[in-house]
């Protein structure tokens, strides 16, 4: 996990810059939960309006437009045509990263904002000893730094394989991947919760931290996006135990690189086709907000059983077990990741609405004692006493209980 120790390192220290929410600045020395904004930016107001959205990285960034980066305090995935290649589908070079790392590393030189550098985005297989060749250039000549690459989504025993080959091969600093989910009307499809069990075996097997990237900006036959999805989207992968989120796309238009392929019909996305802020950025705002409040203890924890209670349970998951900290919900239904608190060892589970269109009261019946149950409030960051038979969580929201089996029960 060092990536991550990394991480928290260099995005606390980012903190000495514009706050990141322009209205309700966060406290010196709080921390932020990795939330990236996948899409290419090179100009002052676009990085301001990630950073008041509560975004804390940007892939992509031009080495030009790395000090703006900064000055908006958001990292960079620095993209440079010398190392990522010049089209989107081309083959990768890793001969290529070696002969011209460093030459740009010359050019970024210490730039505080620089996170990593763009390899490649979903690689097919035939790419990985390329790819494995880019990843230890940086590894050896920018420590520290991210050689990032984006995997493909998938399935079944192939994907298993997919990522398997891809760790072995590649030796990669941390797992990222995508996967977008949003069809028909209020559908949330199934493959959703099973990738991010495969994802979630993979890292865990290797001992790394995994990312998600969902989707923010409707295109091709996606249907228009809606609150509940950005909800859905971000409280499910935390609760399969993601330690970054990455925003696909923070503006309603053409990635302006690689040479690759125009999707068409973006629309919707935090910023429109005009660069002006939608409803959507609202919404992005809005639940940055609530993970950043929940990041002192979010950050803190390690995933230790991920189940689903009411409804069918996805393929590659599972009901809850005979050690899985909740039992039963009485009512509705519901995803929910056991944790412990790498410090404290203090026992934590988050419970996610998994409905798309009803709020549900969240009342979880615990296999033991559970003792006084607080909550980490996403408004303010407190802990809080948790009232199970009054507490709803609207659909796709999330909460994160703290139990306390060795104090009394508090009395409402």
């Amino acid at each position: 996990m060092k990536f991550r120790s990394m991480l928290i390192v260099a995005l606390l220290s980012l903190l000495s810059g514009p706050a990141a929410f322009a209205s309700e600045p966060v406290a010196a020395g709080a921390a932020r939960f990795p939330l990236m904004a996948w899409d290419y930016a090179d100009d002052q107001a676009t990085f301001e309006a990630m950073r008041d959205a509560g975004i804390t990285s940007v892939a992509f960034v031009p080495i030009k437009a790395l000090d703006l980066c900064h000055d908006a305090s958001l990292q960079a995935v620095v993209f440079d045509e010398r190392l990522s290649g010049a089209t989107y589908h081309g083959p990768f070079d890793g001969a290529a990263v070696e002969q011209n790392l460093p030459a740009v590393l010359k050019e970024v030189g210490d730039h505080p904002a620089v996170l990593g550098y763009h390899l490649r985005d979903e690689p097919s297989p035939e790419q990985y000893p390329d790819l494995a060749r880019g990843v230890a250039a940086v590894r050896k000549l920018a420590p520290g730094k991210w050689p990032y690459i984006n995997l493909l989504p998938g399935e079944g025993k192939a994907y298993d394989k997919y990522v398997e080959d891809f760790v072995t091969v590649c030796n990669p600093t941390v797992l990222s991947y995508d996967r977008y989910t949003t069809y028909g009307v209020n559908d949330f499809l199934p493959i959703f919760w099973t990738n991010l069990a495969q994802m979630r075996e993979a890292a865990q097997k290797h001992k790394l931290d995994f990312w998600s990237v969902v989707l923010t900006a409707t295109h091709w036959n996606y249907r228009e996006l809606t609150e509940t999805d950005y909800r859905m989207e971000v409280f499910g992968s935390l609760v399969y135990g993601a330690k970054g989120i990455g925003y696909y796309k923070f503006m309603s238009g053409s990635l302006p690189i690689l040479k690759a392929p125009d999707l068409g019909n973006f629309r919707n996305a935090p910023l429109d086709q005009f660069g002006e802020r939608t409803p959507a950025w609202h919404w992005m705002r809005n639940i940055n907000r609530q993970v950043h409040n929940m990041a002192p203890v979010l950050l803190k924890l390690e995933s230790n059983d991920v189940y689903h209670i009411g409804g069918a349970v996805p393929e590659r998951n599972h009901g809850p077990s005979e050690t899985s900290l909740v039992k039963n919900i009485p009512e509705g239904e519901f995803v929910g990741g056991d944790f412990t608190h790498s410090e404290n060892g203090k026992r934590y589970v988050m419970m996610v609405n998994r409905s798309m269109v009803n709020s549900q009261r969240c009342a979880p019946e615990f296999r033991a004692n559970a003792g006084n149950v607080k909550y980490v409030s996403p408004i303010t960051g407190e802990m809080l006493p948790y009232i199970g038979w009054a507490y709803f969580l609207a659909p796709g929201q999330g909460v994160l209980l703290e139990l306390n089996p060795d104090e009394p029960v508090a009395v409402p």
